[in-house]
């Protein structure tokens, strides 16, 4: 035992020294995207530790068969055998490492001896795939708290019970969140669990194009759309917002970023799922897992206050066309607090309304909403008690670093603040107020004051006023240039 756990301390440090070194050791040279580690040595083999993924840490007791084998975890779960060498170093700003290990099916795991090369051997199934973070300004604390929050919600959407009456198809769709582990070494820093086989939205759109459009046409290629690095794009979308930040107005700026952006920018994800899945059953069932994942994540989303829903943060199942979000160090409407507030309740752009086919947001999306929507309400206090004692955690701050202040009465404010929000989000209240409104003087007339009182919707009127704020090009034109509202 002495062993195992001078081993565990050893593995931890290597995930802690990968997480925060920085520098030449491990900056690939020009033209690669690796570099190669010194992994250590450790007298206990990697298959007695707990493998970092869903599968693992979902463990179901009850469902284990004690007399056909001593093992603890189920039998699909595979288990570590040699970490890869190879590191891969990625592109954003804080440098993530994805780290590699090579695993084996767990009735090979049982023999007294695996191998311990640093490649692959017969005997492995394929490879673990992990990113060791350090967050500079965020928790991943958080992460790992709204991952529980979303198996709870996964055991909700699976528990709902069918019925004879008018909402029977929609009870039948297939709702859940995809999910993945968080494992926090420390406040800012831990192993993430590699999402298989996806790619971000703008990485899809990059990629995507639109045949009905000339070889040499500007709106037949998706790589146009994502190209943030064209200052042409940028500037355009900038002056568009300034013609309301600094002018005071909003109609006008609505007006040039449809006629300069939206409508010289055009969609082209519907094309993905053409050119991607090859025959029509898998091309329906892939728009259709695109289209109920969207929706179950934007009811999700909205509930708890998910903000930073950039087109990096959004990632798609290039196997299956299934929708899943990372990074939730936004949560509680804290993207109301960034200098360009985020002042819509979810991503819902032109490109995401282009996947969804011919119908846009009116056909199954809105169903999905609706019983996604329907089936949170119906299990708020399921909800809430996850989530209250989420926000009084002492030790987890959910203001930005630059906000944090050190008296008390101030964060229980803000607690209870957020579970007010949500409550009301969970009752029919539409509380997603504009910090914009405040600040800028409407040059078309006077602002609209907040209510002083929120009426509460019917799920079906709330779900139609979340779309309404969603695709709202007053509300697009208002967010930051970075989160690019036109794609």
């Amino acid at each position: 035992m002495s062993f195992l756990y001078r081993d565990f301390r050893s593995l931890t440090y290597f995930h802690f020294r990968l997480c925060f070194t920085y520098g030449a050791r491990f900056m690939p040279k020009e033209h690669a995207s690796s570099v190669r580690m010194k992994v250590p040595g450790f007298d206990t083999e990697l298959k007695n530790f707990i493998p970092p993924i869903q599968a693992a840490l979902s463990l179901s007791p009850g469902a284990l068969d004690r007399s056909v084998t001593t093992d603890v975890f189920p039998s699909f779960v595979p288990r570590m055998r040699a970490f890869n060498p190879q590191l891969k170093v990625m592109q954003s700003k804080a440098k993530p490492k994805k780290v590699s290990i090579f695993a084996v099916p767990s009735t090979v795991a049982q023999r007294d001896k695996l191998p311990s090369d640093e490649r692959s051997v017969a005997e492995d199934a394929g490879e673990m795939h992990f990113l060791v973070k350090q967050e500079v300004k965020g928790d991943l604390r958080k992460d790992s708290r709204v991952q529980d929050l979303n198996n709870v919600i996964n055991r909700i959407f699976a528990s709902r019970k069918g019925s004879s009456g008018p909402d029977s198809r929609r009870r039948k769709l297939h709702l859940q969140l995809r999910t993945f582990s968080v494992v926090c070494l420390a406040e800012d820093c831990g192993i993430l669990e590699w999402v298989p086989h996806t790619e971000s939205l703008r990485s899809v759109i990059t990629e995507t194009y639109n045949p009905q459009f000339a070889p040499d046409s500007v709106h037949r290629h998706g790589s146009r759309i994502t190209n943030f690095s064209d200052a042409n794009l940028r500037g355009t979308f900038i002056k568009c917002q300034e013609v309301y930040f600094k002018k005071g107005d909003l109609d006008l700026a609505t007006k040039k970023f449809d006629e300069l952006i939206l409508n010289q920018y055009l969609p082209v994800m519907y094309w993905w799922f053409v050119q991607n899945f090859s025959n029509s059953h898998s091309w329906y069932e892939a728009r259709t897992n695109f289209t109920l994942s969207t929706a179950v994540w934007s009811a999700v989303g909205h509930i708890i206050g998910l903000g930073d829903r950039h087109s990096e943060n959004i990632l798609i199942d290039t196997s299956n066309g299934e929708c899943v979000h990372v990074d939730f160090d936004c949560i509680f409407d804290k993207g109301l607090l960034l200098p360009r507030p985020e002042v819509i309740p979810f991503r819902l752009t032109p490109n995401m309304l282009d996947a969804f086919g011919p119908t846009g947001a009116d056909g199954m999306y809105t169903g999905a909403l609706t019983e996604s929507m329907r089936t949170l309400r119906k299990n708020r206090d399921t909800l809430m008690s996850v989530l209250e004692p989420f926000l009084n955690d002492p030790v987890i701050n959910f203001r930005s670093k630059s906000q944090q202040k050190s008296k008390e009465d101030k964060d229980a404010k803000t607690a209870m603040e957020s579970i007010a929000k949500i409550e009301g989000r969970l009752d029919g209240e539409y509380n997603l107020t504009n910090p914009n409104k405040k600040k800028v003087k409407n040059k078309n007339g006077p602002s609209i004051a907040e209510p002083a009182h929120i009426t509460k919707l019917s799920v079906e009127g709330q779900v139609q006023k979340m779309i309404m704020e969603a695709t709202s090009h007053e509300n697009l034109v208002q967010v930051y240039v970075g989160w690019m509202p036109w794609i």
